[in-house]
C-alpha cells in the first residue's frame, strides 16, 4: 500500500510539472526562493547593498544598476528572460524583431538602445544609473497642463523611477486572462505615486512578455469606449497622463486651453479611435492590401480592444474589426525604447517611403494600406 501511494504522488507530481510547462500563465505570480529577490540584513553575498538606507521591500540591488527594479530586470548578456524573470535592459544587445513576427525583444522593448544610442531612443528613466534627464526636452512632451505641479513632477513631468509608471505587485494573482485591478493591474500598470489606486491599465498578459510573437500569441490591450474621454483603463490614457497634447484626441486651441480633437482633418495622428469600419477607407483592410477585409492582428503594429470585448476574451485573438479595434499609442511605439528615433516599433526612415517601402518591415503600412511599396 506504501508503494502504490508513493507512486501515486510521484505520478500527480509529474503531472503538475507537466501542466505548469503547457501552462505558462501558472507561473504568472513571482516564484523561487524569497532570496532570488529579498535580503533580511541588508546584505548579501557579503555586500552591502548599494541602496541608501532600509529598503522598504527589502530587495537585493546587488547588481551592476544600484536601483533594485533595475538591478532584477536587468542582464549582462542580450538574453531577454532569465529565470523566469523579463529584462527590460541589456548591457549586450538583444535580438530586435524587424518584422513584428521573430523572437528577441520583449513587447515593452528595451532601454539598452537609450544607454547606447541616445535620448530619442527610449524613456529618460533617471533611476537607471547612466541615465540624465533628456538634453532636448526640459519635460515630457504633451505633458497635461494640471499635472505640471510639484507633487507631480515625477511622474507627469519626468520619469524618476520605474515606480513612476509601475507599482509593484509582484505576489498578485494575475492569472487570469484578463488582469485589472486584482491582479496588480496589466504589467503593474500603476503609478506608485499616484493618489488613485484605480487608474491602472487592464489587458490580456502574454506568458512569455512576447519574447515570441505572432496573431495569435500577444498580449491585448483595453482601448476605450468613448474616444474623446479620458476616465478609463486604456493603455493610450494611461499614455496621455504625460502625454495629453500628444494624444490625437485633444489639442491646444489658440486660448491655451486643451479640447477635443472632433473634427476633420486630424490636428494629431488619432489615437484611442476605431479603425473606420468603411470598405471604402484603406484602413479597413488592416494588414491585408488588396483584400476584401481586414486580415489577421498583425504584431508590427499591434491594436487596442474596445473594453466590452476584451473583458469577454479568455485569450488573444487573430481577429481584427473594423469600428471596434483602435490605434493606439503602442501601435507605433515601444515604451521602454528600441532601436529606432521616438521609439518606434519599426526603422521609420528606411522602410516607410510611400510607394516604396516595405510593408513587411513598416508599420503604417499596416493600417496605410494603399500607400506601401510592391
Amino acid at each position: 500500500m506504501r508503494a502504490r501511494k508513493k507512486n501515486k504522488f510521484i505520478v500527480l507530481g509529474y503531472l503538475l510539472i507537466v501542466f505548469l510547462w503547457m501552462n505558462p500563465g501558472a507561473w504568472a505570480r513571482v516564484h523561487g526562493v524569497c532570496s532570488n529577490c529579498h535580503t533580511m540584513h541588508n546584505s548579501q553575498n557579503g555586500e552591502a547593498l548599494k541602496a541608501s538606507g532600509p529598503n522598504k521591500y527589502l530587495l537585493d540591488p546587488v547588481s551592476s544598476f544600484s536601483d533594485p527594479c533595475v538591478a532584477c530586470h536587468s542582464n549582462s548578456g542580450p538574453e531577454t528572460i532569465v529565470d523566469g524573470i523579463p529584462i527590460v535592459l541589456n548591457l549586450q544587445e538583444p535580438t530586435y524583431p524587424t518584422d513584428g513576427s521573430s523572437t528577441g525583444t520583449l513587447a515593452g522593448g528595451n532601454f539598452y538602445w537609450l544607454l547606447t544610442k541616445g535620448d530619442a531612443y527610449g524613456h529618460n528613466v533617471l533611476a537607471i544609473d547612466g541615465v540624465s534627464q533628456d538634453a532636448n526636452l526640459s519635460e515630457a512632451p504633451g505633458m497635461p497642463l494640471a499635472a505640471s505641479g510639484d507633487n507631480c513632477a515625477d511622474c507627469h513631468k519626468r520619469v524618476a523611477k520605474c515606480e513612476s509608471c509601475h507599482k509593484p505587485a509582484h505576489h498578485a494573482s494575475d492569472t487570469g486572462p484578463v488582469v485589472g485591478k486584482e491582479g496588480g493591474w496589466y504589467r503593474f500598470l500603476n503609478s506608485s505615486y499616484h493618489p488613485s489606486d484605480s487608474t491602472g491599465v487592464i489587458g490580456i498578459e502574454d506568458s512569455d512578455w512576447e519574447q515570441t510573437v505572432s496573431a495569435t500569441d500577444h498580449n491585448e490591450y483595453m482601448g476605450c469606449d468613448n474616444m474623446y474621454g479620458n476616465d478609463d483603463n486604456s493603455m493610450s490614457n494611461y499614455c496621455a497622463g504625460c502625454h495629453q497634447r500628444f494624444h490625437g484626441i485633444l489639442y491646444v486651441d489658440t486660448n491655451g486651453q486643451v479640447v477635443a480633437d472632433n473634427h476633420s482633418p486630424w490636428f494629431l495622428h488619432p489615437a484611442h479611435v476605431p479603425l473606420p469600419d468603411d470598405p471604402n477607407k484603406e484602413y479597413y483592410y488592416y494588414n491585408n492590401p488588396g483584400g476584401s477585409g481586414p486580415g489577421n492582428y498583425n504584431p508590427l503594429a499591434p491594436v487596442a480592444r474596445d473594453p466590452n470585448v476584451l473583458t469577454s476574451m479568455t485569450a488573444p485573438s487573430s481577429i481584427v474589426t473594423p469600428g471596434s479595434d483602435q490605434v493606439m499609442c503602442l501601435s507605433c511605439h515601444r515604451p521602454h525604447g528600441s532601436p529606432y528615433p521616438d521609439m518606434l516599433r519599426w526603422d521609420y526612415l528606411n522602410n516607410c517611403v510611400a510607394s516604396q517601402g516595405d510593408k513587411s518591415k513598416c508599420g503604417c503600412f499596416v493600417c496605410h494600406t494603399t500607400k506601401g511599396g510592391d
